[in-house]
């Protein structure tokens, strides 16, 4: 610190001998400063090390970032830009304009003013996109704003004013494709690999007649899915119909391909057997089992041995009952220690049973035609009953049966033959090809 001293001392004289010339050698004055300035400080820095600390080179690497606005990207023509951005929590219109560039009071007079315009103002919810086109300038070109999933409000710049219409929601049609591992359950996995909740609703509806999720899942099954979707304007894909999808569970490999025959729509195995399910393996997702199909069993409120000719599903009350394959319904309500009750009536003398629900399905009638899947009720312990489940009944001909036995159907789609299953093989090839590629790449992860 007493050398720093003595320096700053000898600059301080030197700088007033120099005062005569200073308007002559400003330059060089102030260059001369800042070079007795950075030997003082160094001097300074080299003494506020620590004794005996290492030091070394070290490397600087140059970092060039982006610092336009965000999803900035000039148009074809020269001064004209695309931007795209969202509605945040308390938004104005004019103040999400502004982030995006746009400094044109006109365009917010007409918007303010406008009959159709003005409606973006009841529908600024914090998500909703925004596009807009502008000049370099800020005069907004182009606003193109959602209002409703088949309609966008258009507002364009024509000479010196404005016009808002409504246009059809255009959209592009894509095929993505996703893979995961199993770790704790479907939904976890399918979440990290970023798989809409329709499209794993479907993957688990596809595959309900092979694996039943509750039971069967181990940590380190895979799936993998190819289905398509629609891309709007502004970039928000929505998801659709699974293509083609393979589970690998337990080691065994399964796989299901799309293929629209002549016989309408439907899966298949990929060398065209009939995939799909006659009956699905339960009517509740992940549900467990907690009263098997038996002879003989000590019933918990009689307290007598008596036969248990279906299974019992545990489940949270409310949780959705549906169909395990088409049906018409036979009977709807009140049926003794059953409680609240469906009797469904399929094809070939089978007929099931959905006893102690808490409630049935919105327009469930007797003798209305109900489709695999649809909800017909819900988890309830109505009857005798000591917690909520679901009795769950499988008649063949009148004669209860083990409704996970082998005496279940569990195909009903014709396999392919012939010309059919020729052109099968020719559409669904590019699928197959898609899935073995989507194997390669997860199998290469782990080598």
């Amino acid at each position: 610190m007493k050398y720093i001293k003595i320096c700053a001392q000898a600059l301080n004289r030197w700088i007033l001998t120099q005062k005569s010339t200073v308007k002559a050698s400003d330059s060089r004055l102030s260059g001369m400063v800042a070079t007795v300035l950075m030997m003082v400080f160094g001097v300074a820095t080299a003494f506020g090390i620590t004794p005996g600390t290492a030091t070394r080179t070290v490397s600087i690497t140059p970092v060039i970032e982006d610092i336009t606005q965000d999803n900035l990207t000039p148009v074809a023509t020269p001064g004209i830009y695309t931007q795209q951005e969202q509605v945040h929590s308390g938004d104005t219109l004019a103040a999400l304009l502004f982030r995006m560039g746009v400094d044109d009071q006109a365009a917010l007079a007409f918007i303010r003013t406008d009959p159709l315009a003005r409606g973006i103002y009841q529908q600024m919810s914090p998500g909703r996109p925004i596009r807009i086109q502008r000049r370099a300038n800020g005069d907004l070109i182009t606003l193109r704003f959602p209002r409703s999933e088949n309609k966008t409000l258009v507002i364009e710049r024509v000479g010196d004013r404005f016009q808002a219409s409504e246009v059809a929601v255009g959209s592009l049609h894509r095929v993505v494709q996703a893979s995961a591992t199993i770790q704790s359950s479907l939904f976890a996995a399918a979440d990290s690999a970023g798989l809409p909740d329709s499209v794993t609703h479907q993957l688990s509806t596809l595959f309900s007649t092979d694996i039943d999720f509750r039971n069967d899942l181990r940590s380190g099954d895979t799936f993998s899915v190819v289905y398509e979707a629609t891309q709007d304007d502004f970039d928000q894909v929505k998801a659709g119909r699974i293509l083609a999808a393979e589970f690998v569970n337990k080691g065994v490999a399964i796989r299901r391909v799309y293929f629209d025959g002549p016989d309408g729509g439907d899966y298949y195995t990929q060398d065209g057997k009939g995939a799909r399910a006659s009956f699905l393996r339960s009517p509740i997702q992940f549900s467990r089992v907690t009263s098997g199909f038996k002879a003989e069993r000590f019933h918990p409120i009689l307290k007598t041995w008596r036969a248990h000719q279906g299974i019992d599903l545990g489940a949270p009350t409310g949780t959705p009952v549906v169909s395990v394959a088409n049906a018409t319904v036979a009977f709807a309500g009140w049926r003794n220690g059953y409680g609240n009750v469906i009797e469904l009536r399929h094809a070939n003398g089978i007929n099931t049973v959905y006893g102690h629900l808490s409630a049935f399905a919105n327009g469930l009638r007797t003798g209305a035609h109900i489709r695999q899947g649809d909800v017909i009720g819900y988890v309830g312990m109505t009857g005798l009953a000591t917690g909520p489940h679901l009795h769950y009944e499988f008649k063949i001909g009148g004669v209860q049966h083990d409704p996970q036995g082998p005496d279940v159907p569990r195909y009903a789609s014709a396999s392919l033959t012939g010309r059919a299953k020729a052109q099968f093989l020719t559409a669904t090839a590019p699928l197959i090809t898609e899935l073995d590629a989507i194997r390669g790449a997860a199998l290469a992860k782990f080598e």
